[in-house]
């Protein structure tokens, strides 16, 4: 047993490395790719096989937050208006010469859960609470306390009442735990 859970933090220790900043109690599953500018916090569950590239712009995961199974997170994208060169072809000086920003910062807010295989665009902020639906491919902000669901996403519903809201963050709150 003890050889097992020492086993277990060491593939988690090597895991976390990936992260630019790795906060406590992060739980990184098998089969997940973590490249660029990842800010991580505390409490946080990634689920087998996801998928997390930021480019120059930074991917931000609050405190207690949980990643399904094989969800894909891009911080940034191609210009597709580069006349006289593939889109393979175009460099970090080419995006700067066309004029666009084709990246930018993901933000998940505390206390989010998102589902299997949904996949989240750059410049996104998932507001603290909200839960992405499985297969959701998310384009815009989402609110806090907020369930989007489909393609492209759309608000089912809220989680919460303002009511419970207040009282959900009062509880938070009374148990010590920060909401951003």
């Amino acid at each position: 047993m003890f050889l097992k859970k020492m086993l277990y933090n060491m593939v988690q220790n090597r895991r976390k490395r990936a992260f630019k900043k790795c906060g406590d109690n992060v739980r990184i599953s098998s089969g997940c790719t973590l490249q660029g500018n990842i800010e991580c916090g505390n409490n946080i569950t990634i689920g087998h096989g996801n998928y997390f590239v930021s480019t120059q712009a930074t991917l931000y995961i609050h405190d207690y937050c949980v990643f399904g199974p094989n969800v894909t997170i891009y911080t940034g994208d191609h210009p597709t208006n580069a006349v006289g060169k593939h889109i393979s072809e175009i460099t970090d000086a080419d995006k700067v010469a066309l004029g666009g920003k084709y990246d930018a910062d993901v933000t998940i807010e505390a206390g989010c859960w998102i589902g299997t295989r949904a996949v989240i665009l750059k410049g996104v902020t998932i507001g603290k609470g909200s839960v992405i639906g499985a297969g959701a491919v998310v384009t815009k902000d989402v609110p806090p306390y907020s369930v989007y669901v489909g393609v492209p996403e759309r608000k089912c519903f809220s989680r919460f009442t303002e009511q419970e809201i207040e009282e959900h963050e009062r509880i938070l709150k009374e148990r010590n735990i920060t909401i951003q």
